[in-house]
């Protein structure tokens, strides 16, 4: 496996909560080289770049705390933050290079095959009796975020922040106020997500 592919795949952290994420589930925001700070949706531009959660309050918080300006060692322009907001909110079809309708798609089919196990108890109660692939929500409660870390710690679990948000999330798999689902690691249907988000 080459350099360049394993810098792809290793995990990058969202300035704002501290939560690891693949690359590709996150937004890139980038200063160039010319000092100029932009939204990098492909996240391929050269520069300095710092990444966000897709959801609003990664953005306030990184906003508020200036995580953005320390990561980037510049000033953040209003306009660049209006430009999140905007991007978050309309955060649909693809991001970056992940197709969220391919995701959406698999989950449905991991319903339907019986594999999905939804909600936090129910990933806890399952998480003793094999590794799990654990999927939150972008949008997920702190509570649950930190649910989640405990099933991690210690564990042969992946666990991974979706590019959905719950509302996505819940209409994917048919269910209502969803924010995290998992489904055995070691399956084909588990592969395939690992390979989407990796």
């Amino acid at each position: 496996m080459t350099a360049e592919r394993n810098s792809r795949q290793r995990p990058r952290t969202c300035v704002a909560c501290k939560e690891e994420s693949p690359k590709r589930a996150l937004i890139r925001v980038v200063r160039s080289p010319g000092g100029g700070v932009v939204v990098d949706e492909r996240g391929k531009l050269p520069g300095r770049g710092a990444y966000l959660c897709a959801n609003r309050d990664c953005l306030a918080k990184a906003r508020k705390t200036r995580a953005l300006s320390r990561a980037l060692k510049t000033e953040i322009p209003d306009e660049l933050y209006e430009r999140l907001e905007e991007y978050v909110d309309t955060y649909g079809e693809t991001h970056g290079e992940v197709d969220v309708r391919e995701l959406r798609a698999l989950l449905g089919l991991s319903r339907r095959a019986d594999l999905l196990y939804i909600g936090i108890d129910s990933v806890k109660s399952q998480y003793v009796k094999e590794p799990l692939l654990i999927l939150t929500a972008a949008d997920a409660s702190d509570s649950v975020k930190d649910a989640v870390r405990k099933q991690v710690d210690g564990g042969g679990n992946i666990h991974v922040y979706a590019p959905l948000e719950g509302k996505v999330l819940s209409a994917a798999i048919g269910a209502a106020n969803v924010q995290v689902v998992a489904l055995p690691a070691r399956n084909g249907l588990a592969d395939k997500i690992k390979m989407l988000l990796s």
